[in-house]
């Protein structure tokens, strides 16, 4: 499950889940605070509405102080009687009578609207954990990802070969040669990180013979096939000048550029250059045939 999916669905969901679930526990007040005769002020619904589920627990501790179902409480004063009570002993005006129908149907509302607000809070709940377990594979994926082996060679028949023709049965072994004879093979050593092992991660080099190590990205081979260490970082991708170049000219370019892009295989059309135009290709991938030859757009395999 890509991450696009998570924050399209599970984040609008988890959204709707909150808003219900704001929803539902002002109801569930509305209706419990009536219940018990109390009157929720206008702060108890803006709170609600600002701080969700956090006013409904205020609202469950203060909900004890509230005066019953069967408390008559005067309207002009605020006392509290029993429900025996007719009028109010301090302003002698009649107190409001109990319904007791009412106070059922306020009592199964409250019950209802509070059950439903515990099963959008496991809903919520779960929905969290299945989104952060997901966001976990999501996480363990990219870090494998950067953990694959960065070789992209290009195989003949299933068969890996090397500038001498010496043939390998995997990408990885495949070994490079300089002008001088030394001989260069892939290498990967695993980063542990100090703090966390889990975001441990991997390194990749070429390594000589005589246990000289080189970044991979430092690591390129010549338009001759042989190994070549960018140290400095000099190189930069191959860009032809169409400046001069005629109307048709561009316009048979572009189309043999096109046909090369519908290739199988087509790293080779991204070649890096020096400052002299000598032209290089990156040793993880680059490939040779069964005669030693490098694979170019002008030795390509694919039929």
């Amino acid at each position: 499950m890509d991450d696009l999916f998570n924050f399209t669905v599970f984040l609008p969901v988890i959204g709707v889940l909150e808003v219900l679930t704001i929803v539902l526990s002002i109801l569930f007040m509305h209706y419990s605070a009536k219940y018990r005769n109390q009157q929720l002020s206008l702060a108890w619904y803006i709170c609600g509405v600002l701080f969700g589920f956090w006013t409904l627990i205020i609202f469950l501790i203060k909900r004890k102080d509230f005066p019953g179902p069967n408390t008559k409480v005067c309207s002009q004063c605020g006392k509290k009687f029993a429900d025996s009570f007719q009028i109010c002993s301090d302003c002698l005006i009649e107190l409001p009578t109990i319904n007791e129908e009412e106070k059922k149907k306020e009592k199964k509302l409250s019950k209802v609207f509070g059950i439903l607000i515990i099963i959008m809070l496991i809903a919520a709940v779960t929905t969290g954990i299945i989104w952060g377990a997901t966001m976990t594979d999501s996480i363990i994926d990219s870090l494998d990802d950067m953990s694959i082996d960065y070789i992209e060679r290009i195989p003949v028949d299933g068969i890996y070969y090397d500038k001498t023709g010496e043939s390998y049965n995997d990408d990885q072994s495949v070994l490079l040669y300089d002008k001088d004879g030394k001989i260069y093979s892939f290498s990967v050593e695993e980063v542990v990180n100090e703090e966390d092992e889990f975001f441990s991660y991997n390194e990749y080099y070429y390594v000589s013979e005589d246990g000289e190590k080189y970044f991979i990205y430092d690591c390129y081979v010549t338009e001759d096939g042989w190994f070549y260490c960018d140290k400095g970082g000099l190189l930069e991708l191959f860009e032809e000048d169409t400046s001069s170049m005629t109307e048709e000219e561009l316009d048979e370019y572009y189309n043999n550029l096109m046909e090369l892009y519908d290739k199988e295989y087509k790293y080779y059309d991204y070649p890096y250059a020096d400052n002299d135009g000598n032209i290089y290709y990156r040793a993880d991938e680059a490939s040779w045939n069964e005669k030693g030859e490098l694979i170019t757009a002008e030795n390509d395999i694919v039929k």
